[in-house]
């Protein structure tokens, strides 16, 4: 059910299969997939602070009037942004969940690509939070944040999945006074946290003395670990299952990493 929730959803975010649309309708679309592009590569440069609708506008071959008739501010280009953000991220969590390995495995295989998309998309990572601030949401379009909402809802669907394995496995017991929803939203402050703090903060002492290991994997096992999920990780190799999960689950998007480290 989850599965077939998920796809639905990523079929088309408005509602409609690729093959009803018009070819106007085509045409609109591939526009607002440029001036999202452009919005990305202007925050790249100077900061979500210093995105601005004329920006992207001089940026773009198209008026100001045109931008705005996709986006009516640029908050809500930044919730764009995060929809592009979960809409792409949300495939790679759903690969974890039918990860060969124990549940715990699939949690770690899903901070995994977590991980990737993160160094491959370090604007698009940072949306989810910047696109939940009142700026943005009171500025945003309703329908756009109706979206937003949809694709959360799922990516929480998706967390909860993940810990009910380890429940349903025995590899997870729940204590008193601790729930699924505590163990969902610390897995996600841990992963998001501790990829923002790489990607943003590499000058801070605190973490380039940490730079030369695994930090999340290392951060994602002192969470689980303190959870008693088992096996523990002084009883199993996690690297091995990360590296394997990279492997074997998001190539396509090392690979991606890879070239553009290259230029």
């Amino acid at each position: 059910m989850l599965d077939q929730t998920i796809d639905n959803v990523l079929i088309d975010l408005n509602g409609e299969h690729e093959d009803t649309l018009s070819r106007k309708q085509i045409a609109v679309k591939a526009r607002e997939k440029e001036l999202l592009d452009i919005a990305r590569s202007v925050v790249a440069r100077e900061g979500f602070a210093q995105l601005t609708m004329d920006k992207v506008a001089a940026a773009s071959p198209y008026s100001k009037g045109t931008v705005y008739n996709h986006f009516n501010s640029k908050e809500d280009l930044i919730a764009a942004l995060a929809i592009e953000a979960l809409s792409r991220e949300l495939p790679m969590f759903k690969r974890a969940l039918d990860f060969n390995g124990t549940s715990r495995e699939k949690c770690i295989a899903m901070h995994a690509g977590y991980f990737v998309f993160s160094q491959l998309e370090p604007i698009l990572a940072m949306c989810a939070l910047v696109s939940r601030t009142p700026a943005v949401t009171e500025k945003s379009a309703p329908s756009r944040l109706q979206k937003l909402d949809q694709l959360e809802e799922i990516a929480v669907a998706i967390g909860d999945a993940f810990v009910q394995a380890g429940l349903d496995a025995g590899d997870l017991t729940m204590r008193e006074g601790v729930s699924k929803d505590n163990v969902v939203f610390a897995n996600w402050a841990m992963g998001f946290g501790t990829n923002a703090l790489v990607n943003n903060a590499q000058h801070s002492s605190c973490i380039t003395r940490q730079l030369n290991t695994n930090v999340v994997l290392l951060n994602i096992n002192l969470l689980l670990d303190g959870l008693g999920w088992q096996p523990l990780s002084t009883e199993f190799d996690y690297q091995e299952t990360w590296n394997r999960a990279q492997r074997e689950l998001f190539s396509e998007e090392i690979a991606l990493l890879n070239q553009s480290s290259e230029l």
